[in-house]
């Protein structure tokens, strides 16, 4: 009954994603320079052929899962029981009781990324910086979405407990909303213009759903 429940939930959400994600790229692209947007794409799909034609850094993934687990179950005041990481069984932390935010943070949050976000905002990018942080912003957020996609075809418990549909919604959006503000050191506005972005963004969101409700009206 709770994954049935869940479902509903998630179909109209997948909607929301939809119409989010379409305006997204455009509107990210006008925050790059052609420069960056070379570099940026450089970075993105430069992971991929580490993960499939190399050695993927499996262990250096799972550390930052099961600590984003450890990390919002201490949020929530769970108690932890065990935290472990084997290259037989993975990972694993083991609490009293879950919840979706719990479940699904190691997804909708990606750990390096903001990891190498946090010495842009407290120092700046400048120079250089500001043409390599794409490349590398691109790079580990691409390693996330590799490692992601792969949790969501094994059906990992995480996404298993709330349903696929459910937790794809939801990660899809959180990870939406993340990429401006993991793109913003680099662009020329910074983190300034990111109330204007959002807004801008949700705004068009609205207008194609509002579009997409006319023309289905107008349907016979």
């Amino acid at each position: 009954m709770r994954i049935f429940i869940f479902t509903l939930l998630g179909l109209p959400l997948l909607v929301a994603d939809a119409v989010l994600l379409y305006p997204l790229p455009g509107m990210m692209a006008v925050r790059l320079t052609a420069v960056q947007g070379l570099v940026f794409l450089g970075g993105a799909v430069a992971y991929p052929f580490v993960h499939f034609l190399f050695r993927k850094p499996e262990r250096m993934y799972l550390w930052a899962h099961e600590f984003t687990h450890l990390l919002v179950a201490k949020l929530f005041l769970r108690r932890v029981h065990g935290f472990h990481i084997t290259s037989r069984s993975g990972g694993k932390v083991v609490i009293d009781r879950t919840n979706v935010a719990i479940d699904l943070a190691p997804y909708a949050v990606p750990p390096y990324n903001v990891l190498a976000l946090l010495p842009a905002v407290l120092f700046g990018v400048e120079g250089h910086a500001r043409m390599i942080y794409p490349g590398a912003a691109a790079f580990l957020f691409s390693m996330h979405l590799c490692f992601s996609v792969e949790g969501f075809i094994e059906g990992q418990p995480d996404v298993r407990r709330s349903g696929r549909i459910f937790s794809f919604a939801v990660v899809a959006l959180m990870l939406m909303l993340w990429a401006p503000i993991l793109a913003g050191p680099a662009t020329q506005a910074g983190f300034s213009g990111l109330p204007a972005f959002y807004r801008e963004w949700f705004g068009k969101g609205m207008e194609t759903a509002v579009m997409l409700l006319a023309r289905g009206r107008a349907l016979p």
